[in-house]
């Protein structure tokens, strides 16, 4: 033995500056009323086959999963992931989605042995010890059900008198439903293992503990009705991982007003993704124009969603990667019908901003994809009307917030001095040498003389726009104290003026032979 060298010299080791906040994955995100999707809460697949062992591979999110999911963008890039989230279009009591019986190897004669059963539930903050259950005399599962829905409503009271216990023979597990659904806040509900008898909590695929889904169970709590502004509030709070989004079940003009009315608000975080009509079209382009982040599309084929594209070519777009940035037209999708074969109909859909699936032909073949690429907003200047310029900057943007708040979290401070704005400058850097490679930011662009004007009205610095013009950017950061604080705070500020990346949607030639 000895003593230990800790009392003359303690080294502790850690790590340093781990990136800590993430850059946001831009993937999509669907919204449905199906009470699979527990309120308030968002699910997150990998993969086509996750969600079809969770909505069932009838249901229309899983439809829309596999559009989704065989997407291949022109990098060979697939969408690595798809969300769902909530929305409680009625109030709802909490409820129970058990996990399917053949995950935990529960049967019929799992239950028919056991005649002392119990589990705890509790609801609402109120906890109920449900013992006694004999199963000896079931003939099914549905059989279990009656037996354990008879149990809890002996509990009494407004969730338990009438709530129901059946058992799901698609999905294969046993679904509660409370039997309250007035309260106007949201109502908790959870199942633990009993303390004495023959615990079933797990059993029937009512209990957590040790597990996560798929081998867990689905709790939902009881909710109110929300409006779409309470919902997508909501959902961006608890997840706000995605880029794109739009809703599984038809929703009305006004539903998609007040949608991307939100999404307005969000200044280019989000793309809400719309299917219209040809009858429709006109209406929602101008229901739409001062709202900026809506991107609509021509959908006339109920089993076929094509406004889902703008969500595949975003989420299949790896941001990491030289030259990956993509233009949103040009798009081939397999398996899509071509919704537009005329120019008539074309120049029609184009001038109400209106994107389609368009056909075209090239020595007796037919070539079809995406058109045009546009979004809503075009009568307000400053709103980015095209989807890739859109998707960069919403990409750019995120990009840096995560950056600089792993600088604020990483250094024990950053001063309001010349080497404070150094720090801030080089990690917004950094995006910026990203964002060349990837074609965010285009370099070499000439720059037209009123972009030359504005850009130096903008800096006050007269040499800004040749440096924009040829190496694609400007950056700068000045301290400035936070106006009306006491004591006195203050806040780093920059401006990045950069040459987004146009792209080319026609070419015209001239040939002359001589």
């Amino acid at each position: 033995m000895a003593i230990s060298i800790t009392r003359y010299v303690n080294i502790t080791s850690v790590v340093g500056a781990q990136q800590i906040v993430p850059v946001r994955q831009l993937i999509g995100r669907m919204f449905t009323t199906n009470t699979l999707v527990p309120t308030a809460s968002v699910v997150t697949f990998d993969t086509l086959a996750e969600v079809g062992s969770y909505f069932g591979t009838t249901s229309q999110e899983y439809l829309r999963a596999q559009f989704y999911f065989g997407f291949v963008s022109k990098n060979g890039i697939i969408p690595p992931k798809l969300s769902f989230s909530r929305w409680t279009t009625s109030a709802e009591a909490p409820m129970i989605f058990g996990q399917s019986l053949s995950l935990i190897g529960s049967t019929l004669s799992t239950f028919t042995a056991i005649t002392s059963g119990a589990f705890v539930i509790t609801v609402g903050g109120t906890t109920h010890t449900v013992s006694g259950l004999n199963f000896s005399s079931a003939v099914s599962l549905s059989g279990v059900a009656t037996i354990i829905q008879t149990a809890v409503q002996a509990i009494g009271g407004s969730q338990f008198a009438t709530a129901t216990v059946t058992y799901d023979n698609t999905l294969g597990g046993f679904d509660f439903v409370g039997g309250d659904s007035t309260s106007p806040t949201p109502v908790s509900i959870s199942v633990t293992a009993a303390g004495s008898g023959t615990d079933i909590s797990r059993l029937m695929g009512w209990s957590s503990t040790g597990l996560v889904w798929p081998n867990g169970p689905i709790y939902s709590y009881g909710n109110p009705a929300e409006t779409i502004t309470q919902t997508l509030t909501t959902s961006a709070a608890t997840d706000g991982n995605f880029g794109s989004f739009c809703f599984v079940q038809t929703i009305t003009q006004q539903n998609v007003v007040d949608a991307s009315t939100w999404n307005s608000s969000q200044n280019v975080q989000y793309v809400f993704c719309v299917p219209v009509t040809a009858a429709n079209a006109a209406a929602y382009n101008t229901a739409l124009l001062s709202l900026a982040g809506t991107a609509v599309t021509l959908a006339p084929l109920t089993t076929e969603y094509p406004e889902q594209i703008p969500m595949m070519v975003l989420a299949a777009t790896d941001y990491t990667a030289a030259n990956s940035v993509q233009n949103y037209m040009f798009q081939q999708v397999n398996g899509l019908t071509p919704s537009v074969t005329d120019d008539a109909t074309a120049n029609t859909l184009d001038s109400e901003n209106t994107n389609y699936y368009g056909q075209t032909q090239s020595a007796g073949q037919n070539v079809s994809f995406y058109q045009r690429g546009l979004m809503s907003g075009s009568s307000v200047a400053t709103n980015p009307t095209l989807l890739n310029i859109y998707a960069n900057e919403m990409w750019l943007k995120s990009s840096i917030t995560a950056s600089i708040m792993n600088l604020l979290l990483a250094v024990s401070k950053v001063s309001t001095n010349a080497q404070g704005e150094a720090q801030i400058l080089a990690v917004i850097q950094s995006v910026i040498n990203q964002a060349v490679t990837n074609g965010t930011i285009s370099v070499g662009t000439q720059l037209s003389s009123t972009q030359q004007a504005y850009v130096t009205q903008i800096t006050n610095d007269p040499n800004a726009w040749r440096q924009v013009q040829n190496i694609g950017y400007w950056v700068n950061v000045t301290m400035q104290t936070i106006p009306n604080t006491s004591p006195v705070q203050y806040q780093a500020v920059y401006t990045l003026v950069y040459k987004k990346d146009d792209v080319v949607n026609k070419v015209v030639g001239t040939q002359i032979l001589i």
